[in-house]
């Protein structure tokens, strides 16, 4: 093989290996958008789940509030007393 043969081939390798660089590097970019794309969906579901979670508690105190007898008031009293327990702590805290 000739010197310029050898050039040649050498060329073609360095280009192809650049090229299959600019496509990583292009496929990487990509998955670093749809990364965080992905993980401000995940916050604003967690930040969702917690809000209706909140939702939830509310209603199983004024369930339990109106009246109703059996598992609801037991629910009511265990939210109230919860309620009591993370007051009495915020209290605590204050006061040290």
């Amino acid at each position: 093989m000739t010197d310029s043969a050898i050039v040649q081939v050498i060329k073609a390798k360095v280009a192809k290996i650049i090229a299959e660089n600019r496509k990583l590097r292009a496929e990487a970019t990509k998955l670093t958008a749809e990364r965080d794309k992905l993980k401000a969906d995940n916050r604003a579901m967690v930040h969702q789940i917690a809000e209706l979670e909140k939702r939830i508690g509310v209603l199983e105190i004024s369930k339990g509030m109106t009246g109703a007898t059996g598992q609801n008031t037991k629910l009511a009293r265990q939210r109230v007393n919860l309620l009591m327990r993370e007051i009495d702590r915020c209290i605590a805290l204050m006061n040290k």
